[in-house]
């Protein structure tokens, strides 16, 4: 009678260890897709933006060519596009802290997303 409570205590000493071993494998998995799902989103939105920096300096030299023909000044158009471009860098500078929670709330949304 012992022997056999002490076959059955080994198979189950081995079951939760097999058991442990397989939830640290998943919880392992889990983390890697979160992480690579994280980058593929940060990566994806650093594409887009390069593109649409591209595309905000095509239209920013065309605006400004265009002030430039429109104020019959060779310089005044580029400035009143660069002055535009101050203003708003000072308002996000002074709102820095909502742009930073808000990008910090997306990932953590993108972390925790449910793929189903």
């Amino acid at each position: 009678m012992a022997e056999e409570a002490k076959e059955h205590w080994e198979e189950l000493k081995g079951l939760a260890t097999e058991y442990v071993e397989s939830r640290i494998e998943l919880v392992k998995i889990e983390a890697t897709e979160k992480i690579a799902r994280v980058f593929g989103v940060m990566f994806t939105l650093i594409i887009l933006i390069v593109v649409l920096a591209f595309v905000l300096i095509a239209v920013s030299i065309v605006a400004g060519a265009y002030l430039n023909h429109l104020l019959n000044s060779v310089y005044a158009g580029y400035l009143i596009v660069a002055g535009v471009y101050l203003i708003e860098f000072m308002l996000l500078f002074v709102q820095r802290k909502k742009v930073q929670e808000f990008f910090m709330n997306q990932i953590i949304k993108t972390m925790y997303e449910n793929n189903g």
